[in-house]
Protein backbone atom coordinates (compact mmCIF):
# COMPACT_ATOMS: atom_id res chain seq x y z
CA UNK A 1 0.00 0.00 0.00
CA UNK A 2 0.79 3.78 -0.78
CA UNK A 3 1.95 4.65 2.61
CA UNK A 4 1.36 8.77 1.77
CA UNK A 5 -1.49 7.97 0.33
CA UNK A 6 -3.21 5.71 3.75
CA UNK A 7 -1.70 9.00 5.61
CA UNK A 8 -3.45 11.26 3.75
CA UNK A 9 -6.42 9.55 3.91
CA UNK A 10 -6.43 9.01 7.77
CA UNK A 11 -5.86 12.93 7.98
CA UNK A 12 -9.04 13.09 5.91
CA UNK A 13 -11.08 10.77 8.06
CA UNK A 14 -9.79 12.48 11.36
CA UNK A 15 -11.94 15.31 10.50
CA UNK A 16 -15.51 13.82 10.03
CA UNK A 17 -17.21 11.84 13.26
CA UNK A 18 -16.72 8.57 11.23
CA UNK A 19 -16.90 5.24 13.14
CA UNK A 20 -13.67 2.98 13.04
CA UNK A 21 -10.06 2.72 11.33
CA UNK A 22 -8.39 2.49 8.01
CA UNK A 23 -8.69 -1.09 7.12
CA UNK A 24 -8.06 -0.75 3.25
CA UNK A 25 -8.68 1.17 0.15
CA UNK A 26 -9.12 0.64 -3.85
CA UNK A 27 -8.57 3.78 -5.90
CA UNK A 28 -11.16 4.01 -8.54
CA UNK A 29 -9.72 4.57 -11.39
CA UNK A 30 -12.90 5.22 -14.00
CA UNK A 31 -12.95 9.03 -13.38
CA UNK A 32 -10.76 11.25 -15.56
CA UNK A 33 -10.75 14.73 -13.25
CA UNK A 34 -11.04 13.99 -9.17
CA UNK A 35 -9.00 11.32 -7.25
CA UNK A 36 -11.96 8.74 -6.20
CA UNK A 37 -10.74 6.03 -3.50
CA UNK A 38 -13.40 3.55 -2.06
CA UNK A 39 -12.57 3.26 1.68
CA UNK A 40 -12.84 0.44 3.83
CA UNK A 41 -13.62 1.40 7.82
CA UNK A 42 -13.48 -1.24 10.26
CA UNK A 43 -16.11 -0.80 13.52
CA UNK A 44 -15.99 -3.62 15.36
CA UNK A 45 -14.55 -7.56 14.47
CA UNK A 46 -17.58 -7.74 13.46
CA UNK A 47 -18.76 -5.01 11.22
CA UNK A 48 -17.02 -2.84 8.54
CA UNK A 49 -18.59 0.16 6.44
CA UNK A 50 -17.39 1.43 3.04
CA UNK A 51 -17.34 4.69 1.98
CA UNK A 52 -15.72 7.21 -0.97
CA UNK A 53 -13.19 9.29 -0.22
CA UNK A 54 -12.33 12.15 -3.57
CA UNK A 55 -10.04 14.97 -3.56
CA UNK A 56 -11.37 17.34 -5.72
CA UNK A 57 -9.16 18.67 -8.81
CA UNK A 58 -8.72 22.05 -8.37
CA UNK A 59 -6.83 22.28 -11.59
CA UNK A 60 -10.20 22.02 -13.53
CA UNK A 61 -12.68 23.53 -10.56
CA UNK A 62 -10.76 26.63 -9.54
CA UNK A 63 -13.13 27.67 -7.13
CA UNK A 64 -13.80 23.97 -4.86
CA UNK A 65 -15.26 25.84 -2.52
CA UNK A 66 -17.87 27.45 -4.63
CA UNK A 67 -18.61 24.25 -6.39
CA UNK A 68 -19.26 22.61 -3.01
CA UNK A 69 -21.46 25.55 -1.71
CA UNK A 70 -23.65 24.63 -4.58
CA UNK A 71 -23.84 20.65 -3.84
CA UNK A 72 -24.86 21.45 -0.42
CA UNK A 73 -27.40 23.71 -1.48
CA UNK A 74 -29.15 20.95 -3.70
CA UNK A 75 -28.84 18.46 -0.76
CA UNK A 76 -30.54 20.84 1.60
CA UNK A 77 -33.35 21.35 -1.11
CA UNK A 78 -33.78 17.58 -2.13
CA UNK A 79 -33.73 15.52 1.36
CA UNK A 80 -36.60 16.35 2.33
CA UNK A 81 -38.37 15.50 -1.06
CA UNK A 82 -36.69 12.03 -2.08
CA UNK A 83 -38.71 8.72 -1.17
CA UNK A 84 -36.42 5.77 -0.09
CA UNK A 85 -37.18 3.55 -2.58
CA UNK A 86 -36.88 6.68 -5.74
CA UNK A 87 -33.25 7.85 -6.84
CA UNK A 88 -31.24 10.21 -5.14
CA UNK A 89 -28.57 12.77 -5.61
CA UNK A 90 -25.58 12.23 -4.09
CA UNK A 91 -24.46 14.13 -1.03
CA UNK A 92 -20.83 14.65 0.67
CA UNK A 93 -21.18 14.26 5.01
CA UNK A 94 -20.13 17.36 6.93
CA UNK A 95 -17.23 17.47 8.88
CA UNK A 96 -16.96 18.77 12.12
CA UNK A 97 -16.65 21.96 11.09
CA UNK A 98 -19.89 22.01 9.67
CA UNK A 99 -18.29 22.11 5.49
CA UNK A 100 -19.03 19.66 3.01
CA UNK A 101 -15.84 19.63 2.57
CA UNK A 102 -11.86 19.34 4.06
CA UNK A 103 -8.64 21.11 3.21
CA UNK A 104 -5.77 18.07 4.28
CA UNK A 105 -2.14 19.53 3.06
CA UNK A 106 -3.72 22.49 0.62
CA UNK A 107 -5.79 19.60 -0.97
CA UNK A 108 -10.14 19.37 -0.97
CA UNK A 109 -12.06 16.82 0.00
CA UNK A 110 -14.78 14.80 -0.13
CA UNK A 111 -16.70 11.97 1.86
CA UNK A 112 -19.88 10.08 1.41
CA UNK A 113 -21.70 6.48 1.65
CA UNK A 114 -20.33 3.92 -1.35
CA UNK A 115 -23.68 2.83 -2.82
CA UNK A 116 -23.89 -1.08 -2.27
CA UNK A 117 -25.05 -2.85 -5.42
CA UNK A 118 -24.59 -0.11 -7.82
CA UNK A 119 -22.92 0.03 -11.45
CA UNK A 120 -21.96 2.84 -13.97
CA UNK A 121 -21.99 2.01 -17.52
CA UNK A 122 -19.85 3.29 -20.20
CA UNK A 123 -21.27 1.61 -22.81
CA UNK A 124 -24.80 0.10 -22.85
CA UNK A 125 -26.99 -1.96 -25.69
CA UNK A 126 -30.06 -1.97 -23.12
CA UNK A 127 -33.00 -0.14 -23.57
CA UNK A 128 -33.86 -0.32 -20.16
CA UNK A 129 -30.74 1.22 -18.96
CA UNK A 130 -31.75 4.39 -21.38
CA UNK A 131 -35.08 4.59 -19.88
CA UNK A 132 -33.04 4.78 -16.13
CA UNK A 133 -30.75 6.94 -17.27
CA UNK A 134 -33.66 9.24 -18.63
CA UNK A 135 -35.59 8.92 -15.65
CA UNK A 136 -32.53 9.82 -13.25
CA UNK A 137 -31.57 12.89 -15.12
CA UNK A 138 -35.44 14.14 -15.48
CA UNK A 139 -36.12 13.68 -11.90
CA UNK A 140 -32.90 15.58 -11.10
CA UNK A 141 -35.06 17.89 -13.07
CA UNK A 142 -37.70 17.69 -10.90
CA UNK A 143 -36.49 17.52 -7.24
CA UNK A 144 -34.45 21.07 -8.30
CA UNK A 145 -37.56 22.77 -10.05
CA UNK A 146 -38.18 25.17 -7.29
CA UNK A 147 -34.88 25.84 -6.35
CA UNK A 148 -34.41 29.33 -6.65
CA UNK A 149 -31.34 30.34 -9.10
CA UNK A 150 -29.59 33.11 -6.67
CA UNK A 151 -28.52 30.43 -4.11
CA UNK A 152 -26.50 28.85 -6.65
CA UNK A 153 -23.16 30.43 -7.92
CA UNK A 154 -22.56 29.90 -11.56
CA UNK A 155 -18.92 28.47 -11.42
CA UNK A 156 -18.28 28.04 -15.47
CA UNK A 157 -19.52 31.51 -16.82
CA UNK A 158 -21.08 30.90 -20.34
CA UNK A 159 -20.51 26.99 -20.35
CA UNK A 160 -23.13 26.80 -22.52
CA UNK A 161 -23.09 30.14 -24.88
CA UNK A 162 -23.28 28.32 -27.68
CA UNK A 163 -23.81 31.78 -29.27
CA UNK A 164 -20.58 32.86 -27.73
CA UNK A 165 -18.69 29.03 -28.75
CA UNK A 166 -18.86 29.65 -32.09
CA UNK A 167 -18.06 32.80 -31.90
CA UNK A 168 -14.65 31.85 -30.49
CA UNK A 169 -14.94 29.23 -33.31
CA UNK A 170 -14.98 31.74 -36.03
CA UNK A 171 -12.44 34.19 -34.56
CA UNK A 172 -9.96 31.32 -34.34
CA UNK A 173 -10.58 30.41 -37.44
CA UNK A 174 -9.70 33.93 -38.80
CA UNK A 175 -6.50 33.40 -36.55
CA UNK A 176 -5.81 30.16 -38.07
CA UNK A 177 -2.31 29.93 -35.71
CA UNK A 178 -1.11 26.92 -37.24
CA UNK A 179 -2.46 27.58 -41.18
CA UNK A 180 -4.95 24.24 -40.24
CA UNK A 181 -8.24 26.05 -41.62
CA UNK A 182 -7.35 25.78 -45.22
CA UNK A 183 -7.84 22.05 -44.90
CA UNK A 184 -11.68 22.35 -42.95
CA UNK A 185 -13.47 24.51 -45.49
CA UNK A 186 -16.24 22.12 -45.29
CA UNK A 187 -16.40 22.25 -41.65
CA UNK A 188 -15.96 25.59 -41.67
CA UNK A 189 -19.42 26.12 -43.83
CA UNK A 190 -21.17 24.03 -41.93
CA UNK A 191 -21.24 26.09 -38.85
CA UNK A 192 -22.06 29.36 -41.00
CA UNK A 193 -24.84 27.86 -42.28
CA UNK A 194 -26.04 26.42 -38.68
CA UNK A 195 -25.14 29.17 -36.50
CA UNK A 196 -28.52 30.78 -36.25
CA UNK A 197 -29.83 27.62 -35.22
CA UNK A 198 -27.47 26.96 -32.84
CA UNK A 199 -28.39 29.77 -31.28
CA UNK A 200 -32.04 30.18 -31.07
CA UNK A 201 -31.69 28.54 -27.30
CA UNK A 202 -29.69 31.47 -26.21
CA UNK A 203 -31.71 33.68 -27.95
CA UNK A 204 -34.70 32.27 -26.04
CA UNK A 205 -32.96 32.71 -23.10
CA UNK A 206 -32.07 36.19 -23.31
CA UNK A 207 -35.43 36.88 -24.47
CA UNK A 208 -37.13 35.61 -21.33
CA UNK A 209 -38.43 33.00 -23.09
CA UNK A 210 -36.93 29.52 -21.18
CA UNK A 211 -36.32 29.71 -17.75
CA UNK A 212 -33.17 28.86 -15.76
CA UNK A 213 -33.11 25.30 -14.24
CA UNK A 214 -30.41 23.79 -12.29
CA UNK A 215 -28.66 21.57 -14.23
CA UNK A 216 -26.44 18.81 -14.14
CA UNK A 217 -24.31 19.74 -17.13
CA UNK A 218 -22.34 16.33 -17.77
CA UNK A 219 -25.63 13.92 -18.41
CA UNK A 220 -23.75 11.21 -19.15
CA UNK A 221 -25.64 7.54 -17.88
CA UNK A 222 -22.00 6.69 -16.78
CA UNK A 223 -22.95 9.48 -14.15
CA UNK A 224 -25.87 7.23 -12.97
CA UNK A 225 -25.43 4.67 -10.35
CA UNK A 226 -27.71 1.47 -10.87
CA UNK A 227 -28.62 -1.28 -9.27
CA UNK A 228 -26.40 -3.95 -10.22
CA UNK A 229 -29.72 -6.78 -10.56
CA UNK A 230 -32.76 -4.58 -11.30
CA UNK A 231 -30.94 -1.48 -13.91
CA UNK A 232 -33.53 1.11 -11.39
CA UNK A 233 -31.39 4.29 -11.02
CA UNK A 234 -29.99 4.92 -7.54
CA UNK A 235 -28.35 8.60 -7.91
CA UNK A 236 -27.12 10.50 -9.79
CA UNK A 237 -22.97 11.64 -9.38
CA UNK A 238 -20.50 13.83 -10.40
CA UNK A 239 -22.16 17.04 -9.49
CA UNK A 240 -19.49 19.31 -9.93
CA UNK A 241 -20.50 21.72 -12.86
CA UNK A 242 -23.88 21.88 -11.35
CA UNK A 243 -25.17 25.46 -11.99
CA UNK A 244 -28.04 27.81 -13.44
CA UNK A 245 -28.94 26.31 -17.48
CA UNK A 246 -31.14 25.38 -19.53
CA UNK A 247 -33.20 22.06 -19.47
CA UNK A 248 -32.77 20.93 -23.09
CA UNK A 249 -28.92 21.37 -22.68
CA UNK A 250 -29.02 18.90 -20.09
CA UNK A 251 -31.23 16.64 -22.32
CA UNK A 252 -29.34 16.97 -25.70
CA UNK A 253 -26.14 16.28 -24.11
CA UNK A 254 -27.52 13.28 -22.41
CA UNK A 255 -28.82 12.01 -26.05
CA UNK A 256 -25.62 12.87 -28.14
CA UNK A 257 -23.83 10.78 -25.92
CA UNK A 258 -26.54 8.01 -25.40
CA UNK A 259 -28.07 7.73 -28.73
CA UNK A 260 -24.77 7.86 -31.40
CA UNK A 261 -24.86 4.70 -33.15
CA UNK A 262 -20.50 5.48 -33.09
CA UNK A 263 -17.87 6.32 -30.54
CA UNK A 264 -17.24 9.86 -30.34
CA UNK A 265 -14.29 10.07 -32.04
CA UNK A 266 -15.47 7.13 -35.13
CA UNK A 267 -13.31 7.83 -37.86
CA UNK A 268 -15.86 6.55 -40.42
CA UNK A 269 -18.69 8.61 -39.94
CA UNK A 270 -21.01 6.06 -42.36
CA UNK A 271 -21.26 4.37 -38.73
CA UNK A 272 -22.64 7.69 -37.24
CA UNK A 273 -26.30 8.43 -36.70
CA UNK A 274 -28.91 9.05 -33.86
CA UNK A 275 -30.24 5.74 -32.64
CA UNK A 276 -33.77 6.25 -32.47
CA UNK A 277 -34.66 3.21 -30.50
CA UNK A 278 -32.23 4.36 -27.83
CA UNK A 279 -33.23 8.00 -28.09
CA UNK A 280 -37.05 7.18 -27.73
CA UNK A 281 -36.28 4.99 -24.19
CA UNK A 282 -34.35 7.66 -22.74
CA UNK A 283 -37.18 10.77 -24.09
CA UNK A 284 -39.31 8.28 -21.99
CA UNK A 285 -37.15 8.17 -18.82
CA UNK A 286 -36.57 12.01 -18.79
CA UNK A 287 -40.00 13.10 -20.12
CA UNK A 288 -41.91 10.80 -17.29
CA UNK A 289 -40.02 12.44 -14.70
CA UNK A 290 -40.33 15.56 -15.95
CA UNK A 291 -43.99 15.72 -15.93
CA UNK A 292 -45.81 18.58 -14.11
CA UNK A 293 -43.21 21.48 -14.30
CA UNK A 294 -41.92 22.32 -17.65
CA UNK A 295 -43.17 24.72 -19.66
CA UNK A 296 -44.73 24.58 -23.13
CA UNK A 297 -41.53 26.43 -25.10
CA UNK A 298 -39.47 24.00 -22.80
CA UNK A 299 -40.80 20.66 -24.02
CA UNK A 300 -40.96 22.69 -27.79
CA UNK A 301 -37.36 23.40 -28.08
CA UNK A 302 -36.61 19.75 -25.77
CA UNK A 303 -35.14 18.10 -29.08
CA UNK A 304 -33.83 20.60 -30.17
CA UNK A 305 -31.61 20.67 -27.29
CA UNK A 306 -29.49 17.83 -29.09
CA UNK A 307 -28.87 19.39 -32.26
CA UNK A 308 -27.90 22.92 -30.55
CA UNK A 309 -25.49 21.38 -27.76
CA UNK A 310 -24.14 18.51 -30.43
CA UNK A 311 -23.03 21.54 -33.00
CA UNK A 312 -21.92 22.84 -29.90
CA UNK A 313 -19.35 20.35 -29.42
CA UNK A 314 -18.36 20.02 -32.85
CA UNK A 315 -17.17 23.84 -32.47
CA UNK A 316 -15.06 23.05 -29.33
CA UNK A 317 -13.46 20.21 -30.81
CA UNK A 318 -12.39 21.96 -34.43
CA UNK A 319 -11.56 25.00 -32.21
CA UNK A 320 -9.41 23.14 -30.73
CA UNK A 321 -7.85 21.47 -33.53
CA UNK A 322 -7.40 25.17 -34.76
CA UNK A 323 -5.16 25.83 -32.27
CA UNK A 324 -2.93 22.92 -31.61
CA UNK A 325 -5.19 21.09 -29.41
CA UNK A 326 -4.50 22.62 -26.17
CA UNK A 327 -7.88 21.81 -24.32
CA UNK A 328 -9.35 18.38 -25.38
CA UNK A 329 -6.52 15.47 -24.92
CA UNK A 330 -5.73 14.37 -28.29
CA UNK A 331 -4.48 10.14 -28.66
CA UNK A 332 -3.72 10.68 -32.27
CA UNK A 333 -2.37 13.26 -35.36
CA UNK A 334 -5.78 14.85 -36.43
CA UNK A 335 -7.74 13.31 -33.13
CA UNK A 336 -10.06 16.85 -32.35
CA UNK A 337 -10.53 17.14 -36.17
CA UNK A 338 -12.06 13.04 -36.15
CA UNK A 339 -14.32 14.36 -33.16
CA UNK A 340 -15.55 17.34 -34.59
CA UNK A 341 -16.21 15.59 -38.13
CA UNK A 342 -18.48 12.71 -35.90
CA UNK A 343 -20.44 15.29 -33.81
CA UNK A 344 -20.96 17.22 -37.47
CA UNK A 345 -22.74 13.96 -39.08
CA UNK A 346 -23.75 13.51 -35.86
CA UNK A 347 -25.70 16.78 -35.89
CA UNK A 348 -27.03 16.29 -39.49
CA UNK A 349 -28.60 13.31 -39.01
CA UNK A 350 -30.66 15.04 -35.92
CA UNK A 351 -31.80 17.44 -37.96
CA UNK A 352 -32.47 15.01 -40.74
CA UNK A 353 -34.67 13.34 -37.53
CA UNK A 354 -36.08 16.38 -36.27
CA UNK A 355 -39.48 15.84 -36.73
CA UNK A 356 -39.63 12.25 -35.08
CA UNK A 357 -37.27 13.71 -31.96
CA UNK A 358 -39.68 16.10 -31.43
CA UNK A 359 -42.60 14.11 -31.68
CA UNK A 360 -41.20 11.66 -29.00
CA UNK A 361 -40.61 14.49 -26.72
CA UNK A 362 -44.58 15.72 -27.06
CA UNK A 363 -45.46 11.46 -26.71
CA UNK A 364 -44.05 11.34 -23.93
CA UNK A 365 -44.64 14.95 -21.88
Amino acid sequence: MDIGTIQTLKEVSDHYDLPGSLRAFTQCVNGHINDTYRVLLRIDHTTEKEYIFQRINDYVFKEPVKVMRNIKEISLHTAPKISEDDCSIISFFDNKDGKNYTIVNGDYWRVCYYVKNSVAFDYVDDSRILYSAGYAFGKFQQLLADLPMEKLYVTIPDFHNTKKRLEAFFEMVSLDPLSRAGNIKPEIEFFEKHMELASTLVNLLEKGELPLRVTHNDTKYNNILMDKDTLKPLCVIDLDTVMPGLAAYDFGDAVRFAANTAVEDEQDLSKVSLDMRHYEEFTRGFMTACKGFLTQKEIDTMALGAVVITIELASRFLGDYLNGDKYFRIHRPDHNLDRARCQIRLAEDMMNKYDAMHEMVLKYA
